[in-house]
């Protein structure tokens, strides 16, 4: 049940004073932990070159006096980390060689703590929510000369065991042309649904970008069902940001492509658009298409469900970004049924986070997304009624990995 925060930070970027090294234990009289805060964010602080998190909590993101830091509390996390929330666990899932995950809960008294840890053979490339008890895992190994056999697991997310490992399917049919570099993992009509990007693992080119690829498995023995394939978009999703899929109400998965060079691809041949898939398809929906970047002469880069068919996304507005920039993004509201997209206003055109999970929390009608500023990161609150939003609270971080409410 570890709870630790050593806060060492020096010349942080994005123009954050220099902080003094602090360092506090919970069973500490000193700590300024505060039980029963409903918010968890994760801060990622970068100093020499390193990245070090730390899980913080808040009782409120939209308020503009408040600063929201890791000083002398919070649960410190060395290496890579991704943040990904299942009912009353938040997981860290370690990437970039570490392969652990760890749950994140609270206790009796209300304080977060790490309440279990579970380690990988490698680091799992997915990683998703099959009903209130579940989640599935899979492991991708990292080149051909790494193996040929995907692993499935599945993982109890109170317990936070692993369970039912199943080691015998191949990675084929989903190398047939490159490595296969995984962009999302959903479940929906009892099957597993994987997006990935065919890239040369050597120069990372994207030369099959001009074609939908999802493989599916059966769940929970990990079959391979088929590989559906579709060229009225390419890729779904981008690599490491593990934004293929949303699920809604019906089970339905949108399948976002966005092919873009401001996200990792090495070229962009078709429009970023959206499919779709009905629960337990094999096949995308022949009915349904939603060309984005005809309407918009936009690519989307991040996106999150929020419910009656509506997206929150972040949005490239330069088409000829640097690659791997991941810049210049604005925010939208999309509608995936009447395919529309509103502008939001109030959030300045600011740069992403790069190739990683969309950091963005929605409740009661309200979407809370860090953006990165020239005076530093703030939490803007959007209305999603009216398409507007507020600068809310500021964080003391290099960026925010993820807001979850437990």
């Amino acid at each position: 049940m570890k709870r630790y925060s050593k806060y060492t930070a020096a010349a942080m970027v994005l123009g954050l004073a220099a902080m003094v090294s602090l360092s506090s234990c919970d069973n500490d009289m000193g700590s300024m932990e505060v039980p029963h805060e409903p918010y968890v964010v994760a801060l990622g602080i970068t100093s020499g070159g390193t990245t070090t998190y730390y899980v913080v909590t808040t009782d409120n993101l939209a308020d503009s006096t408040k600063t929201i830091d890791a000083l002398g509390k919070g649960i410190e996390q060395a290496g890579y980390r991704d943040y990904q929330q299942a009912g009353q666990t938040v997981f860290s899932i370690g990437g970039l060689g570490v392969t652990s995950a760890t749950g994140i809960q609270r206790d009796a008294d209300g304080f977060i703590q790490e309440r279990g840890s579970f380690v990988f053979n490698i680091t799992p490339i997915g990683f998703c929510q099959v009903d209130d008890h579940t989640m599935a895992a899979m492991e991708l190994p990292t080149s051909t000369g790494k193996g040929g056999h995907l692993t499935f697991y599945s993982v109890d997310i109170q317990s936070l065991s692993l369970d039912n490992k199943v080691t015998t399917t191949a990675v084929a049919p989903m190398d047939d042309h490159q490595w296969p570099y995984v962009t999302g993992m959903q479940y929906a009509g009892g099957k597993l649904y994987v997006s990935y990007e065919p890239m040369n693992p050597n120069t990372f080119t994207s030369d099959y970008a001009d074609t939908s690829f999802v493989a599916v498995y059966s769940y929970p023995d990990g079959k391979f069902v088929k590989l559906m394939k579709d060229t009225r978009f390419g890729n779904i999703g981008s690599w490491n940001a593990f934004n293929g899929f949303q699920k809604d109400e019906q089970g339905n998965l949108y399948a976002m492509s966005n092919t873009s060079l401001a996200n990792g691809y090495s070229q962009s041949p078709k429009h970023s658009g959206f499919l779709r898939i009905k629960p337990g398809a094999t096949e995308f929906d022949p009915d349904y298409t939603f060309d984005y970047q005809a309407l918009t002469g936009q690519k989307v880069a991040h996106w999150l469900y929020l419910g009656n068919g509506k997206v929150f996304a972040e949005v490239t507005t330069h088409l000829d970004a640097s690659p791997w920039s991941d810049a210049d993004l604005k925010c939208c509201i999309i509608d995936l049924v009447n395919q529309t997209s509103v502008d939001v206003k109030g959030i300045p055109v600011h740069n992403g986070n790069g190739g990683r999970r969309f950091s963005c929390f929605y409740e009661n009608g309200k979407v809370y997304t860090p953006i990165a500023t020239q005076a530093g990161v703030y939490v803007y609150t959007t209305d999603v009624a009216s398409a507007s939003a507020t600068k809310g609270a500021k964080v003391s971080a290099s960026f925010v990995a993820g807001i979850f409410r437990l």
